[in-house]
C-alpha cells in the first residue's frame, strides 16, 4: 500500500460564467507527495493548470498562493494536467490511499471532472470513490473536535515546524504527510498528541483544553 497526500490551489471562475452554476474555482496547481508504507516520502509530484474560466489570476488569490498570470500561461489545461496526476499515483503498481486536508479538495476535483467532461477511466474511477480520504475529519473525530481546525494548528499541536511556503501545493502536501506519519504512528502519537487526545474524551471535559492551548483563533469556519 502507499500513501498518496493531495493538495491543491484555486482561482475563482470569472463572475457571470455559466461554469459558476457547477462550481465556482478553478484548480491552478496540484502538489502531492507519495509515501511508502512506513509513510517516508518516495516521490513527489507538482503542476501548474491553466484556468479556462477566467483570463487572470485574481489577485488575492496570487497574492495568497504565489502563482502568477505568467506561471499558468503555458501550464496544461485540466484535462491534461489532471491525467497526468493520475498516472503518476496509479503507475506504482499498488494499491494506493489518497489523503487531502479536508474534503474540499475531492469536491472540486470531483466538479471539475463534471464541467470540463473529463472522462475517468475504470482505475481512476476506483482512485476517486474509493481511495480518497479525509484526513482533516479523520484527525479532528479522532482527537475529539467538534469543529474543523486549520492545518497550521493541527501541525503545531504534533510539534512540527512548516517547511516551505503555507498556500503551496507541494509545500502544503509535505508537510500535511509529515502529520499523517505522525498521526498514524502509535509512539510518535503518544510524544505529541495523546495529551491532547485524552483531555478531549467527554470524561474529562472539566479539563478543558484552553488549560493547553486556545484553539478559537484557529478554528475554521
Amino acid at each position: 500500500m502507499k500513501h498518496i497526500v493531495v493538495d491543491l490551489e484555486m482561482n475563482n471562475i470569472r463572475r457571470r460564467s455559466e461554469a459558476r452554476k457547477i462550481c465556482t474555482n478553478e484548480i491552478i496547481e496540484i502538489g502531492a507527495s507519495m509515501l511508502d508504507e512506513n509513510l517516508w516520502e518516495i516521490g513527489k509530484f507538482q503542476i501548474y493548470v491553466k484556468p479556462e474560466y477566467n483570463d487572470v489570476i485574481v489577485p488575492k488569490i496570487s497574492k495568497l498562493t504565489g502563482i502568477t498570470n505568467e506561471m499558468v500561461a503555458n501550464a496544461p489545461t485540466f484535462s491534461v494536467a489532471f491525467k497526468q496526476f493520475t498516472d503518476w499515483c496509479l503507475n506504482i503498481k499498488d494499491d494506493v490511499m489518497i489523503y487531502a486536508w479536508s474534503n474540499t479538495d475531492h469536491s472540486q476535483v470531483m466538479k471539475e471532472i463534471q464541467l470540463k467532461q473529463y472522462k475517468l477511466s475504470e482505475e481512476e474511477h476506483k482512485l476517486m470513490e474509493h481511495g480518497w480520504t479525509d484526513f482533516q475529519n479523520e484527525f479532528d473525530i479522532h482527537l475529539g473536535f467538534e469543529r474543523q481546525i486549520s492545518l497550521k494548528l493541527a501541525l503545531d499541536m504534533a510539534g512540527i515546524d512548516f517547511n516551505g511556503r503555507q498556500h503551496d501545493a507541494l509545500d502544503d502536501a509535505r508537510n500535511t504527510a509529515k502529520l499523517l506519519r505522525v498521526f498514524k504512528d502509535e509512539e510518535l502519537f503518544d510524544q505529541t498528541l495523546r495529551k491532547i487526545e485524552e483531555v478531549m474524551k467527554p470524561s474529562s471535559l472539566e479539563n478543558t483544553l484552553g488549560n493547553l492551548i486556545d484553539l478559537s483563533m484557529f478554528m475554521t469556519t
